[in-house]
């Protein structure tokens, strides 16, 4: 059992443990030989005397030491060793990163704001973008595995389950690599995962980064992974402008050639909506529209223009919302707009936009439907066959009358009588005209705007 002071192969102090996960633990040492600070990782003892962990501990480190770019933590030094008890350990030594991973933050603030959370996926899909052109998947993209420093700057972790295109396979036939959260419908049915299905995570991470709860949640790793593959995600919230809702739905579309095909592709959609525009369709789809499981059609709004400088995650600019996914599942929730400099002005809701040019027509179609079937009943059964014009117009508030006798018929012919429009307080007595009634006036429709 490693603590605080424990040497590595006699070169790596240990100085502070910062992470535990189901393969190991990392620490923030000191290489005594280059006097520097780094992050060590290491394998559990019990996986490191496993052949098939040791591999693929090897696997990563390889992986990762052919990658340069800022957004990738780079590898120092990779080795095998002996612990004090004798038990084998297998170690990475890695880049420390003065940050937090992604999830930290969005426990902390409960999501992020349009512009951080835009920006947060162009870096992340540009350093995706580095290890897909090298034939690299990283197949386990999270939260976890994004490192944000205080300055914003992202940079992806733990390639540990990466596989090169090339590379054969290190896992048993049936097992399936990823985490539940957030894994792609093709490899949650035991497909190999490609580029796109690390695009489709990251997706599924800006869902969570920018609605503040996670698209699918449920009571174990099968049940989510399904979710994945069988379900549509819930909206996101309304206060987010319809080109970023659009861009999440491409991205995390349930067929693979129907989301952009790598990280560099969705780099270049996420820049175009942070200039404003809509997200381009995925070149696999051409120029027409985007017909996946999980898109829906979008309401006609504005777009918004998001500036492209890089924001800090945890400034005096940034409001912290109500943790919706600190732990576990998260449960969907409606999470609402907060006045900020950090979020953009958003569009309004379809409900409180006005009538469209047709939804007037065909109110005004009504409208004079009813007028002219009151102008018909009007000339059958109570019109004036010879009004006087000079005769003053009355009220239309209609007057308490006194019912009179009928007058005697005058033929006996019987006309067929309609069925009444209205319920009158005598219906067996009609009261002769004596005065002209009103012909129908126009009727405005006015729509109120809330």
């Amino acid at each position: 059992m490693l603590n605080n002071g424990a040497m590595i192969a006699d070169r790596y102090r240990l100085h502070r443990l910062i992470a535990t996960g189901g393969m190991g633990q990392v620490w923030e040492a000191l290489d005594t030989r280059l006097d520097r600070r780094v992050a060590v990782k290491v394998l559990k003892s019990e996986f490191s005397a496993d052949p098939t962990f040791r591999h693929r501990f090897r696997t990563e480190a390889k992986t990762t030491a052919q990658l340069n770019h800022s957004g990738i933590a780079g590898i120092y030094d990779y080795g095998e060793t002996v612990d004090p008890q004798g038990g084998e350990v297998a170690y990475l030594v890695m880049e420390l990163v003065q940050g937090e991973p992604l999830n930290t933050v969005l426990n902390r603030l409960g999501r992020l704001s349009v512009a951080q959370g835009l920006d947060m996926l162009e870096q992340t899909g540009r350093a995706l973008q580095v290890a897909h052109a090298a034939g690299v998947v990283h197949r386990d993209v999270k939260p976890g595995n994004i490192l944000v420093t205080p300055a914003g700057q992202v940079k992806i972790t733990d390639f540990g389950i990466a596989k090169a295109v090339d590379a054969s396979p290190v896992t048993k036939t049936g097992m399936v690599m990823g985490t539940a959260q957030y894994i792609a419908p093709e490899q949650a049915v035991g497909e190999d995962a490609t580029a796109s299905s690390d695009v489709y995570s990251l997706g599924i991470v800006g869902y969570e980064a920018l609605a503040g709860q996670r698209p699918f949640s449920g009571d174990g790793a099968i049940t989510v992974a399904m979710k994945h593959v069988r379900e549509t995600p819930p909206p996101m919230p309304a206060d987010l402008p319809p080109n970023v809702r659009e861009l999440i739905e491409i991205t995390i579309g349930k067929d693979p050639a129907q989301r952009y095909a790598d990280g560099g592709e969705f780099a270049d959609a996420v820049a175009a909506v942070r200039a404003g525009r809509r997200p381009p369709p995925p070149r696999g789809m051409g120029a027409g529209p985007v017909p996946t499981g999980a898109t829906r059609v979008l309401p006609p709004g504005p777009t918004v223009v998001l500036p492209s400088a890089q924001p800090a995650y945890d400034n005096g600019a940034t409001v912290r919302y109500p943790t919706a996914a600190a732990t576990g599942a998260a449960t969907p929730t409606t999470v609402g707009a907060a006045p900020t400099s950090g979020h953009a002005p958003m569009p309004p809701d379809d409900h409180k936009r006005g009538l469209t040019s047709t939804q007037k027509w065909m109110a005004g179609l009504g409208v004079g439907a009813v007028v002219l079937g009151g102008l018909v009943i009007w000339l059958l059964f109570g019109g004036d066959t010879n009004p006087d014009p000079n005769r003053p117009i009355e009220s239309s508030t209609v007057a308490p009358h006194t019912p009179k006798p009928l007058p005697p018929p005058v033929t006996t012919t019987v006309r067929p009588v309609p069925p009444p429009v209205t319920t009158t307080e005598e219906p067996t007595t009609t009261q002769p005209p004596t005065t002209t009634t009103e012909p129908p006036t126009s009727t405005t429709t006015e729509t109120t705007t809330e």
